[in-house]
């Protein structure tokens, strides 16, 4: 089991600048790896307050220079907003710059604005992840690209920064051929169980392991990677305060599939959506609040949806970074240890 800290990097208050947002991300990066955990994944998204971050390889770039020992990654390039020519060779150099210590994610992106601003068509994001992706492993596992698609068109080129391999894959796309895609290659599907309990996330698990028996994949081709909401606390105020930067980031999440997010300018507004949890809800059964209670959430979800790696996001709930910071230092001194001694149910692997 691998865990990771996930950096949303979003400005969830006005006071906060970018800066202030990107600078705390690298402090909490470094903490991470201080804390033992496996990894951290930084996340791309334009145009609006959820994320200050464009560009998740610059800041694998930036934090590779101030760890040692975490795998880092992008969580994940939104590969149809880019040129794969561009993302080959910057992912070849990444490799060399962290030691070989990337994991990289792909992903269709699912955003309309971001695809209208970027004047790509976002009814052909899959086709167009096909091609790039293509692309990334021609590159990288051979040192030449040469292409010819409907998409793109690569006259035979040399990629300088060749490292001969693919780095460890992560997939968040819900296309079965792609499912399969990443399966075949030993690589990780992304879920976002969010706030949901394991049984609530079930479904999402059943349906990639559909799409896997549709290609002619066993149950245990799948490698899961959930992405989690978690928050640390005992201070009961604080905990309400947790759940209620949850809601509004569920919010936020639900609105970016909007075609026009609602929004003053950057800035993401809170709108209600029908069948959301109550506050009362998700302080009951959301990971959030004392130890005991955010371990008793993440050792349910192992058991039942037996994940291979765990993507934690801490920075949803509008606090102060300082909380959030302690929420970290509290997660990894008093979760993570017992989250190292679990064991899968067998039933669970076998089924």
């Amino acid at each position: 089991m691998d865990i990771a800290l996930f950096n949303l990097m979003s400005q969830n208050r006005a006071d906060e600048t970018p800066a202030d947002i990107l600078g705390m991300t690298v402090e909490k990066v470094r903490l991470a790896e201080q804390l033992g955990f496996d990894g951290a994944w930084f996340a791309e998204h334009h145009f609006t307050s959820h994320s200050v971050c464009p560009s998740p390889l610059l800041m694998v770039a930036h934090c590779a220079a101030v760890t040692q020992r975490l795998r880092l990654g992008p969580a994940v390039v939104v590969l149809p907003l880019h040129h794969p020519l561009r993302a080959v060779q910057e992912i070849g150099m990444l490799q060399a710059l962290t030691g070989n210590r990337l994991q990289l994610g792909l992903g269709t992106g699912h955003q309309p604005h971001e695809f209208r601003t970027y004047a790509v068509p976002m009814a052909n994001r899959t086709a167009i992840l096909e091609e790039g992706w293509d692309i990334l492993e021609q590159g990288l596992t051979t040192g030449w690209v040469r292409h010819e698609g409907r998409h793109y068109t690569v006259p035979e080129s040399p990629i300088a920064a060749f490292p001969g391999a693919m780095p460890p894959l992560f997939l968040a796309g819900g296309e079965p051929r792609l499912i399969q895609r990443a399966a075949r290659a030993g690589g990780s599907i992304f879920i976002s169980q969010g706030h949901r309990r394991a049984t609530g996330a079930l479904p999402m698990r059943e349906k990639l392991l559909a799409a896997l028996h549709a290609g002619g994949l066993p149950d245990s081709a799948l490698r899961l990677a959930i992405q989690r909401y978690v928050f640390v606390t005992d201070d009961p105020s604080e905990k309400r305060q947790a759940a209620e930067g949850m809601l509004r980031f569920i919010r936020t999440t639900l609105s970016l599939r909007d075609q026009v997010p609602p929004r003053d300018g950057a800035f993401m507004r809170s709108i209600p959506f029908e069948g959301e949890p109550s506050i009362e809800w998700l302080m009951e059964n959301a990971p959030i609040g004392s130890a005991e209670q955010v371990t008793e959430r993440l050792a349910e979800d192992f058991q039942l949806l037996s994940p291979t790696h765990w993507s934690l996001y801490m920075g949803f709930s509008g606090l102060p970074a300082r909380r959030v910071i302690a929420s970290l230092e509290r997660f990894g001194e008093q979760v993570l240890p017992t989250l190292r001694r679990l064991t899968p149910v067998p039933a669970r692997l076998a089924s």
